[in-house]
């Protein structure tokens, strides 16, 4: 994990779908990743995350308000999104805990949930 990790780091700027359940994802800092959010997706059940399952959906998403935003109102906070972008991919809810704890020294870190 980055220790350099800022305020901009926890800030989203923009993100669009490339394939399957992968977003690209720029941050405020300046740095970019691809996150597969599969294994959260999948993990999932329900309408929020059944028509994701549909390529012409899931490639609408947006940010709204410095969150990743699908059309089914499934979201994620880019704070859980930039520590799994900097783990090397989607966490579990405990693992996705303790980045957060790690990480804790940044006052404006909010506590990371993950859908799993």
């Amino acid at each position: 994990m980055d220790s350099n990790l800022d305020e901009k780091s926890f800030r989203l700027e923009s993100a669009r779908a490339l394939n399957k359940q992968v977003v690209h994802l720029v941050f405020k800092d300046g740095k970019e990743f691809d996150l597969d959010l599969s294994p959260d997706l999948n993990s999932i059940q329900g309408p929020l995350v059944e028509s994701l399952k549909d390529q012409s959906v899931f490639s609408r998403v947006r940010v709204d308000y410095g969150s990743l935003v699908f059309p089914t109102g499934l979201d994620y906070g880019a704070d859980v999104l930039r520590l799994w972008c900097e783990h090397g991919g989607v966490a579990d809810t405990e693992k996705t805990t303790e980045l957060a704890k790690k990480n804790r020294s940044q006052p404006f870190l909010l506590t990371a949930t993950a859908g799993n």
